[in-house]
């Protein structure tokens, strides 16, 4: 039997979908012509991919299927293609995806990431690029990069809606530019075109405009433009990013984080990864407070002596309770801890905190493994242990955060996906009307150094008790 097309592999690919609009009419004319045309369009975007570090791994009659190693390699591909189109070549439209792929004896690619791609290029308008979320995150930072939203779309045999993106061309950038010059004065708005297309006349045009024209009233960007970035706006009154409050007695003591970009996941190269652990994708996080420790027995017993806690005692298996971190304690535990919390605290939004959060709170700026550098040992977390440790052994994080890695697993709010394709980048959690397994984070006593990562992922049903497993809380900030 032959193994042509066994699976051999998974990586994170750009990859990029082309397709030619109205092929079968063209052919049905001319077939002929229509056979020449698609062979030279062929060559050019091959010739584009290749000189962008891309290639072509796929076709199909009037399809492409590109792979490029960067989400700024594919951009630059996809302008080239769009903007530079041949005398007499065909319409085309095109999908962009960042997503896991599996590498096949062949070298083609299949999976969820080429799947996307392909139902996004289906969307996408005759002239036009239509790109995902996880694309424009990683593509955004690119000098040529400029996207306009075109809001969520349901895909074809996807389960989740896509938030969509197309990319906009040279001319549409600088018609966008040309709609906001608004008050500006003649030259000021010449300024703008010879930017765009002349740098030495620019900088001629630019003296002229000094020496001769009036001071033009700039009206402000719009926030449609991905180069846009506002004036910094007064910051409301309340605690401030790394300020630590308590709301009431046996109220966990909770810190303020700040809010940020980071990259969810980890890279392919991380030792111990999981297939769960990405596509990597820039993700956006706003404040919100997060306990500076994880939920105590103390605090656990405070709610079960209020009436709360649904009644139950988690065990101590004989280490001991105090400030110990609570262990045994499911998802649905921890709900109803937090229903009590909230109703001590008057209401305040306690909640768990979204597995988003939980890792960029938890690598506190920190790009590599562990929020302790490429390597954590026993001295900085409790792992490789036979029973927890009182909370706070260790030195806190960069963000005033202890045993975020080790000592107990922490529950967070998110329903368990395989992946991150279709997870939100706002930091919001995934949820399911029917969740049957929820994410908790850290590695706990018992683990080993790699189930520590901040990238690491495990699950376990809402109902689950384990002895290695506890929760910390989070909440929403005013």
């Amino acid at each position: 039997m032959s193994d042509q097309g066994e699976e051999r592999a998974i990586r994170l690919a750009s990859i990029v979908a082309i397709d030619i609009v109205g092929f079968s009419t063209m052919s049905e004319r001319d077939q002929r012509n229509a056979a020449r045309k698609v062979e030279n369009l062929r060559a050019r975007i091959v010739s584009v991919a290749d000189s962008s570090g891309g290639r072509l791994f796929n076709t199909a009659g009037d399809g492409f299927m590109l792979e490029f190693g960067s989400a700024g390699s594919a951009l630059n591909a996809i302008q080239l293609i769009l903007d530079k189109r041949g005398k007499g070549e065909p319409p085309i439209r095109v999908g962009a995806h960042v997503g896991d792929v599996v590498v096949t004896a062949t070298d083609d690619l299949l999976g969820h990431g080429v799947n996307v791609a392909a139902r996004l290029q289906e969307l996408a308008e005759p002239g036009t690029a239509l790109v995902s979320a996880e694309f424009r995150s990683m593509a955004r930072t690119s000098p040529t990069a400029a996207f306009q939203s075109k809001g969520q779309k349901p895909l074809d045999n996807i389960d989740q809606r896509v938030q969509t993106f197309e990319i906009l061309s040279k001319r549409q950038k600088f018609a966008r530019a040309s709609r906001r010059v608004g008050g500006m004065t003649v030259a000021a708005a010449v300024l703008i075109a010879l930017a765009y297309f002349s740098p030495t006349l620019l900088r001629f045009a630019q003296s002229l405009s000094e020496q001769n024209a009036p001071a033009a009233a700039a009206t402000p960007a719009t926030p449609a433009d991905d180069n846009f970035r506002p004036a910094a706006s007064p910051i409301p009154a309340g605690p401030a990013p790394g300020e630590t409050f308590n709301d009431c007695e046996n109220c966990p003591e909770m810190v303020v984080m700040p809010s940020g970009l980071f990259v969810m996941g980890s890279p392919t190269t991380e030792t111990g990864r999981g297939r769960d652990e990405g596509p990597q994708r820039e993700v956006s996080i706003s404040p919100f407070a997060l306990a500076k420790y994880e939920v105590t027995f103390q605090q656990w017993d405070a709610c079960l002596a209020g009436g709360g806690c649904n009644g139950y005692s988690p065990p101590d298996r004989g280490w001991g309770r105090g400030n110990r971190p609570v262990t045994g304690v499911s998802w649905d535990d921890a709900q109803a801890y937090l229903d009590w919390l909230n109703a001590r605290a008057g209401g305040l939004r306690y909640r768990l905190a979204t597995e988003a959060e939980w890792e960029y709170a938890a690598r506190a700026g920190q790009t590599e493994a562990y929020a302790t550098g490429a390597r954590v040992t026993q001295t900085q977390a409790t792992y490789r242990a036979r029973q927890t440790t009182p909370v706070g052994a260790h030195e806190a994080n960069a963000f005033g955060l202890f045993d975020v890695h080790g000592n107990v697993g922490e529950w967070v709010d998110d329903c368990y996906a395989a992946n991150y394709e279709l997870a939100p980048i706002n930091g919001g959690a995934v949820q399911a009307d029917e969740c049957g397994r929820r994410v908790y984070r850290g590695g706990g006593f018992a683990d080993q150094a790699p189930v520590l990562r901040a990238a690491a992922r495990k699950a376990g049903a809402p109902a689950l008790r384990q002895p290695g497993v506890g929760f910390r809380v989070a909440r929403t900030l005013d």
